[in-house]
């Protein structure tokens, strides 16, 4: 036999191995998708944004002290323990500061309601489907493209906690992100993948620590402590809301509209305001952290020098909160005003936005308080 002969045989044999080594994948693959995945049978959240089957870690040392904390959330994309979907008393929805990524289990604040109701001894299934990003663009969205496709989904009560990332986006002007539209345009495959193959899970969890470091990357420390002074004005609120009336006008209407989508649902709906942590109130007066370095303030598109005293965009946050009040008083729906009642302190948050579990525990506390007379 020639060296051609014994070339072409061997290339054969190589053939033969490489076709038998992909069929054998191939037969592999296919019976962890129909086993473990959901393409072929199974709930199909087809190409839907949102985190399922996560178990995550972080270190939130840095951020609060908190050591290494745990993020899970279920199958449907729920964090919290709960025995079906239709067994919810309470959905909290919201952005990251309902999500609390860098908050351990048991100790976000929809965890701490759902305790403080236990202790009470009026227990409540408290289930958490917050979203990182999230305005109210997004919480409408979910309505429409994700709860529908949870079955048996039929919480009691929803409680939307808003507006802060309203103020951030109309900041931001920048278009809707992915978590908005919970949909991401241009990587369908990938989307599609992700939410039903269990191959890609496997490299998704591969791919856990960078999605860590991501967060982190996010979810930052302010710069404290911070020394607070009363300005020599106090934040105009008024002005804020004249200035962006036609903004809050549109804000007013997406409330309105999640009422509405929460009703339809079969839910009460509850609606939440929120405070940030770059100013305090104390005795009914608006304290500013004394800037350490200066920085663009887009909204009143000035410069804030150094030294001098900043109360955020509190002015326009309380427009926000004050439009989602009369929004949801006309709507006869269950209102809280948190940005006019509770008052945070020092070590109650890790960053401008986000609360420690110390100040998660104070915003349950306070929910409980407003809210154990008037849901059952």
């Amino acid at each position: 036999m020639g060296a051609k002969e014994l070339n072409w045989e061997k290339a054969k044999w190589w053939f033969r191995l490489i076709a038998v080594n992909l069929a054998l994948l191939t037969v592999f693959a296919s019976l962890t998708e129909l086993v473990f995945g959901s393409i072929f049978f199974g709930e199909n959240y087809g190409v839907l944004v949102v985190d399922r089957h996560v178990s995550r870690r972080f270190d939130a040392t840095e951020r609060y002290g908190g050591g290494i904390t745990e993020y899970l959330r279920d199958k449907h994309g729920l964090r919290g323990k709960y025995p079906d979907p239709s067994k919810i008393d309470i959905l909290t929805i919201g952005g990251s500061t309902t999500n609390e990524i860098l908050i351990d289990e048991g100790k976000t604040w929809s965890d701490r309601l759902a305790a403080e109701f236990a202790n009470a001894g009026q227990p409540m299934v408290v289930v958490n489907a917050g979203v990182d990003a999230q305005s109210t663009v997004g919480h409408l969205k979910v309505f429409d493209l994700w709860f529908p496709k949870i079955p048996d989904f039929r919480p009691r009560y929803i409680l939307a906690y808003i507006g802060i990332n309203d103020l951030s986006h109309l900041l931001a002007d920048r278009p809707p992100n992915k978590w908005e539209l919970m949909v991401e345009p241009f990587k369908t495959t990938k989307q599609y993948l992700k939410n039903n193959s269990a191959l890609y899970g496997l490299y998704r969890t591969a791919k856990g620590m960078i999605r860590a470091r991501d967060a982190m990357l996010v979810h930052s420390f302010s710069g404290g402590p911070y020394e607070w002074k009363e300005p020599l004005s106090a934040p105009d609120v008024d002005a804020a809301e004249q200035k962006l009336s036609p903004w809050l006008d549109a804000y007013g209407v997406r409330v309105q509209k999640l009422i509405h989508v929460i009703r339809n649902l079969g839910a009460k709906p509850i609606i939440v305001t929120q405070h940030m942590a770059n100013y305090r109130l104390r005795n009914g007066r608006i304290f500013g952290r004394v800037v350490k370095e200066g920085f663009q303030d887009k909204l009143q598109g000035r410069f804030v020098e150094k030294g001098s005293i900043d109360v955020g965009q509190y002015a326009a946050l309380m427009a926000h909160n004050r439009r989602a009040m009369k929004v949801c008083r006309d709507a006869k729906a269950i209102c809280i005003d948190v940005s006019r009642d509770l008052v945070f302190e020092d070590g109650d948050h890790y960053d401008f936005s986000h609360t420690t579990p110390g100040g998660s525990a104070k915003l349950a506390k306070f929910l409980f308080e407003n809210l154990k007379e008037r849901i059952n």
